[in-house]
């Protein structure tokens, strides 16, 4: 099986080094929420077509792990605070 390495797969992201996983996050993604747990803030991007959390360190305010939501479970956290308008941010959410 071949794996779909176009530029806006999961695939291709993790194929990417980490100061690149990075950077395509801070360049392309769109920020949807953040939130708070002992020594970490996490924040909720969405990337292409898919979610990305990042988890920045408090302390020193610097992103120490960066992992694709895989499952529409591990977006519970942020349902609440999140509204659709934001995830179609980009004039398609008039009738929102």
């Amino acid at each position: 099986m071949q794996r779909n390495f176009d530029n806006n797969g999961v695939d291709y992201f993790h194929s990417l080094a980490y100061q690149d996983q990075l950077n395509l996050i801070w360049q392309q993604g769109t920020l949807l929420e953040a939130r708070r747990i002992p020594g970490f803030w996490l924040h909720l991007y969405a990337v292409n077509t898919f979610f990305v959390e990042m988890w920045i360190c408090q302390r020193k305010y610097s992103a120490n792990l960066v992992r694709v939501l895989a499952d529409t479970n591990e977006l519970d956290p942020y349902i609440d605070k999140l509204s659709l308008g934001e995830l179609f941010s980009d004039g398609y959410n008039t009738a929102l």
